[in-house]
């Protein structure tokens, strides 16, 4: 059950590009930096989650899923009263709309209902607010979940984290996501992220790089002053702590050949590069490193996974490319099959690549911490749940856990994991998964 809403006198979107997460380092925090999915915004009021883009559920019928999955498939509908479950994402009219990570959370739900008995037995009713990225509309958004008493507001993605937690949770709401992009999320009371967030990535990367013997790594990060200062303050103590020297060379954001910046960092002859940086700057950067020095080995950010990468470097270009982040949706795995058949049968016409998945996982991420709750589910209920919760198998995650008990990130009490998945890019597809704790 779905229903969507608008924010009523919601200001003009945002022009800001992917840079919004990217600026919010010093927060320790990487959100959606961009998402490759496309399609139309959300469905007006009152439609069903068929609507906005999917065909029936019917589509998929079970008799099609993997046999690895069978035991996600127990087929406990849920029958009690609906709860109301908040969405919030961006997908209005913000040109970096991503509606299909929206989708994505729907699907969960959906799945949720007719599999594992929503929360607590009741049906998930999603309540779907559109924010475009601005103030404006990220307020109503909230307020309106206020006004309509759900029990928990999941987050998509969105750059206004900072602007939404304080009326969420000053209601008593849970307020969840996968992952921060904001100060506010993963220091209040009240919301919990169930990754690591930029902490997280920073630490695999060190440990990583310590693994396989580097002494000496470049990062490429936005060239903003925030940015730069954040990968800085919060990567030099945690290279050093793996034994592990990094230097941060900035690269404007999109700027569409990134050689003289690329052939700067390498002045130093790392071992090893890091790209911190959405899908455009990205493209440039690691189109600049395949020329001035192809062989050494790069570690990227989700976002540099995505189809106009790929379609920008060519597949095989990307080959050997290690990724990190809170997810591995295209593995071989039971967890990434799971999330490839629940998207096929409730969402077929969204893509599963690029950030899709995080919506997926934010809203199956909360039925999983709650799956002990008896009784009514509420605010107060559903939060003591989360907070009880240890060891929650992450969605999509390749054996990541989460458990929000407060002290999984030093002076990040919301995040409820300190891992990472990294992944190896092989033609195109993130395999060969691994967690790095």
């Amino acid at each position: 059950m779905n229903s969507t809403k608008h924010p009523i006198g919601a200001g003009r979107a945002s022009r800001r590009t992917r840079l919004i997460p990217l600026v919010l380092l010093t927060a320790a925090t990487v959100a959606a930096a961009a998402a490759c999915s496309s399609g139309s915004s959300s469905s007006a009021a009152g439609t069903s989650s068929a609507a906005g883009g999917a065909s029936s559920p019917a589509a998929v019928s079970a008799s099609s899923a993997p046999a690895a999955i069978a035991s996600f498939l127990p087929g406990k509908q849920a029958t009690g009263t609906p709860v109301k479950i908040g969405l919030i994402n961006n997908e209005g009219s913000s040109p970096v709309a991503e509606p299909a990570v929206g989708d994505a959370a729907v699907a969960a739900a959906d799945y949720a209902n007719a599999e594992l008995g929503g929360i607590a037995g009741h049906s998930i009713d999603v309540i779907r607010c559109s924010e475009n990225e601005d103030d404006a509309s990220a307020t109503a958004c909230a307020n309106e979940m206020v006004q309509d008493q759900v029990a928990a507001v999941v987050i998509g993605t969105s750059g206004y984290g900072g602007v939404m937690v304080p009326i969420i949770t000053k209601a008593g709401i849970p307020y969840v996501s996968v992952t921060a992009s904001a100060a506010a999320e993963g220091t209040t009371s009240g919301a919990f992220m169930w990754s690591g967030g930029y902490v997280a990535t920073l630490t695999g990367f060190a440990k990583y790089a310590a693994q396989q013997g580097y002494k000496k790594v470049t990062a490429y990060a936005i060239d903003t002053p925030a940015s730069l200062d954040g990968a800085t303050a919060l990567g030099d103590p945690i290279f050093k702590a793996a034994g592990v020297t990094l230097s941060v060379e900035g690269v404007p954001t999109a700027v569409p050949d990134a050689t003289s910046q690329v052939t700067a960092g390498l002045a130093g002859k790392p071992d090893a590069v890091a790209v911190i940086a959405d899908e455009g700057t990205c493209t440039s950067i690691l189109k600049a490193l395949n020329v001035v020095d192809p062989t050494i080995p790069r570690m990227v950010i989700t976002s540099c996974l995505s189809a106009s990468v790929l379609s920008a470097l060519g597949t095989s270009a990307m080959n050997g490319v290690k990724v990190f982040g809170a997810s591995a949706p295209q593995d071989s795995d039971a967890e990434a099959q799971l999330y490839q058949y629940v998207m096929a049968k409730y969402y077929p016409k969204d893509s599963t690549s690029g950030y899709t998945v995080t919506g997926y996982q934010s809203m199956l991420g909360l039925v999983r911490a709650t799956a002990s709750l008896t009784g009514t589910p509420t605010p107060a209920s559903i939060t003591t749940a989360i907070k009880a919760a240890t060891d929650v198998p992450l969605p999509a995650a390749a054996g990541l856990t989460f458990t929000c008990d407060g002290t999984a990130v030093t002076g990040q009490p919301s995040d409820c994991s300190s891992a990472e998945v990294m992944v190896t890019v092989e033609n195109g597809v993130g395999t060969d998964a691994q967690v790095i704790k």
